[in-house]
């Protein structure tokens, strides 16, 4: 009787204090957990967003860079020489300059700018070869063009500080062009035509030995293009070499923008090989 009562008595003491701790448990206020240190290696969203706004700005950079080299005009240099042919020659710079190229004409007698070309016209070269070879010359040419005539192709093979100059663009890979004898003469001794399809002026073009034989069947053509190396026949083709020099260059509306002022006679002929060059006759919009 007496555990009963004892018994009954916890039981009761038990209930009355429960909805007590019960409603103390929730107005106790929760412990707040601590902050998390931040992971060194994740950035703050400021430093990716001024990451994100650098990354932009270098590419708006490199593209207004891109923009202001593709407007530049391009840069030629044409040498000349004492027995040199004055229409392929005079054809090509003015062709060049046309096109809004930077043209140099430059003469490989030394310590002389004034040439006497195959025909007894006299040119008066921008610089001489002692200026644009040797140490210290310029290399940033996108192209260099040989005008042919006899002897002048030899007077520029021959030159020995100019030979460098011509070694170290051919190795660059760059545009690289030549006419009547100076394929023959220029080029071909030097191996700057060893694979490639050219052609030459007719007295000439039998000496392109050094191309392949499958190439051979190009050499009656009047302009070649090659990958980098571009090669016509003489002064009657020097118009259509000097546009294909343009195209380029420039690319082919730009080759019959300064055609069409010129009046120039439309390539009608057929195509006799792949890589033989007709201009574009497609209307101007």
């Amino acid at each position: 009787m007496h555990l009963a009562r004892v018994s009954a008595f916890k039981s009761a003491a038990m209930s009355a204090f429960a909805p007590a701790s019960c409603a103390q448990a929730a107005r106790r206020p929760r412990a707040t957990p601590a902050p998390k240190a931040r992971d060194a290696r994740v950035p703050h969203r400021s430093a990716l967003q001024f990451s994100r706004r650098s990354t932009i700005a270098s590419a708006r950079r490199g593209a207004a860079a891109a923009a202001a080299a593709e407007d530049a005009p391009k840069k030629v240099l044409v040498p000349v020489a004492d027995g040199t042919e004055e229409i392929e020659a005079v054809t090509v710079i003015d062709v060049l300059r046309r096109a809004g190229a930077e043209v140099v004409v430059m003469s490989v007698e030394d310590g002389r700018n004034e040439v006497v070309c195959s025909r007894g016209v006299r040119l008066v070269a921008d610089a001489n070869v002692k200026e644009l070879a040797g140490r210290g010359a310029p290399s940033d040419w996108d192209l260099i063009a040989v005008p042919g005539g006899m002897p002048g192709a030899e007077h520029i093979a021959d030159h020995v500080k100019f030979h460098a100059v011509l070694e170290k663009h051919f190795r660059a890979g760059k545009l690289m062009a030549a006419i009547c004898a100076a394929p023959a003469i220029c080029f071909e001794p030097k191996g700057f035509l060893e694979g490639y399809a050219a052609t030459a002026h007719p007295n000439f073009v039998d000496e392109l030995g050094g191309s392949l034989l499958e190439k051979n069947i190009y050499k009656e053509c009047r302009v070649v293009v090659d990958t980098q190396i571009v090669t016509s026949r003489g002064p009657g083709t020097s118009m259509e070499w000097a546009l294909c020099l343009v195209e380029q260059l420039y690319g082919s509306k730009k080759a019959r923008e300064v055609a069409a002022p010129m009046v120039v006679q439309p390539a009608n002929a057929r195509l006799r090989q792949n890589l033989e060059w007709r201009l574009d006759e497609t209307p101007l919009e």
